[in-house]
């Protein structure tokens, strides 16, 4: 049976395992909400809190769209590359010189959990 829907606001993947981590000490979780959980487990290295930082310094600071600090955030591009893949849907184009500077922020969160 659908459930009514109370909010709606993006998440990061590792925010979103956070919430699906509560609801499994509250109650049972559906077959998909394990799914989902499992997949977040094994697909991202992060904290809640440091995702939402990487989000809001792409955002507020670089100027990214919502849905590239959000990908970027979840992917975690371990190369400039990969990092110029992900802003292909920038509505402005980065010089390389942002995308440097993007990646050197970046940088010590992928170092640290590259490990």
């Amino acid at each position: 049976m659908p459930r009514k829907i109370l909010d709606k606001e993006p998440l990061t993947l590792a925010e979103a395992k956070d919430v699906l981590s509560k609801r499994g000490e509250d109650s049972e979780m559906s077959y998909w909400q394990r799914v989902a959980y499992e997949h977040a487990m094994r697909n991202t290295p992060l904290e809640a809190e440091e995702s939402r930082n990487i989000v809001e310094k792409l955002m507020n600071d670089f100027g990214l769209s919502e849905l590239s600090a959000f990908s970027i955030a979840n992917i975690l591009p371990t190369t400039e590359e990969e990092l110029k893949d992900l802003l292909q849907k920038e509505p402005k184009m980065l010089t390389e010189t942002e995308i440097k500077e993007i990646y050197a922020f970046l940088f010590p969160y992928i170092s640290r959990h590259s490990q």
